[in-house]
């Protein structure tokens, strides 16, 4: 058995792809053609290709506008080839700008003429404004659908009944923060009995969400830009499956979103799996963070065995810490202690 004593080279380069360039055939020879002999000009560069001049000045005219030819120094109705490295360097970069100028102006045409469709919709008919989509398979494509769709902001209440597990966060969920969507959720406390519902809540909040936690989640909810909600029809599964409704620009979806801020002003602030307040981390004058995160949390009116849970510590463990911050905010009860802490302006 023999081997090679020659360096590893890796594996072979890609074949040059001219049409991927946009460089057609014809093109692509003038231009060989004009590497080769660079001072032949377009009539050198014809009789070279057996062509006509006509056809090798309209390559050339492309070959231009690419950067790939330029024009003598000197002799402006002479053309040369320009140094392939750079120029090529140089096409890629207009393509990436171009692409960038396109998107950014898709996005903008996307959501002026997305409006003129709710719209049209709400304005055809009554029934435009209201969509049911039956199946849990087609409820979560259209949540993808309308989460693609977002352009200021999503707020979504996460609460029970829950059907099956946890899905970890979605491609269209972490495309929208990327692109730089505000993205609030509510949580209800049950949240935190489930360990993967917990780890996704950790993993939307580290992608930029903001979460708080209820002691009373009215409804499972999705709202898109204050223009479109999503809501269960069913409260799970049913002889008919999964059903949603889909409302479109209404008073309806202005109700249900003056109801989430409602309810997000009463949320209490969690950033996925808090850490739990040591006492000998206290700060002189206010509160640690870990600190004013259980406040919160006590005052969001969360049971001592959730809260617990949330920080992956004993109940005994929790009210000891409890009477701490109770003692040292000179209070007699949890409520007495958040009203205190705010009146301190520590919350």
């Amino acid at each position: 058995m023999t081997s090679s004593t020659g360096p590893d080279t890796g594996p072979p380069s890609p074949a040059p792809d001219w049409d991927t360039l946009g460089i057609a055939p014809l093109t692509r020879e003038v231009y060989l053609a004009a590497l080769r002999d660079p001072d032949a000009g377009a009539t050198g560069w014809a009789a070279a290709l057996g062509v006509s001049a006509a056809r090798v000045r309209r390559a050339a005219e492309q070959l231009l506008r690419q950067g790939l030819l330029r024009r003598g120094a000197g002799r402006p109705g002479r053309l040369e080839p320009a140094d392939p490295r750079e120029a090529l360097r140089s096409l890629v970069r207009h393509r990436q700008e171009g692409a960038a100028l396109f998107a950014a102006a898709a996005e903008a045409l996307g959501g002026l003429l997305g409006a003129e469709y709710e719209r049209g919709r709400v304005h055809r008919t009554p029934q435009g404004i209201l969509e049911v989509v039956e199946g849990g398979e087609a409820v979560t494509h259209r949540v993808e659908e309308l989460i693609g769709t977002a352009d200021r902001e999503l707020c979504g209440i996460d609460a029970p009944p829950y059907v099956g597990e946890q899905a970890p966060m979605s491609a269209a969920e972490a495309r929208a923060l990327a692109r730089g969507v505000r993205f609030r959720s509510l949580y209800a406390v049950e949240v935190l009995d489930d360990p993967a519902r917990v780890a996704h809540l950790a993993s939307m909040t580290a992608a930029g969400e903001e979460a708080r936690v209820l002691s009373d989640a009215p409804l499972k909810l999705l709202l898109i830009d204050g223009r479109a909600a999503l809501l269960p029809l069913t409260a799970g599964e049913t002889a008919h499956g999964h059903r949603a409704l889909v409302v479109r620009g209404s008073a309806m979806v202005d109700a249900l979103q003056a109801l989430f801020e409602a309810l997000w002003k009463q949320g209490a602030p969690i950033r996925g799996r808090g850490r739990f307040p040591d006492p000998a981390l206290l700060v002189d004058g206010g509160l640690a963070a870990e600190e004013q995160e259980l406040v919160e949390l006590l005052g969001a009116g969360m049971t001592d065995e959730s809260i617990a849970r949330h920080y992956g510590v004993s109940v005994r463990t929790l009210r000891r810490r409890v009477r701490v911050l109770q003692d040292r905010l000179g209070s007699t009860g949890r409520f007495q202690a958040g009203v205190r802490a705010a009146q301190r302006g520590w919350l």
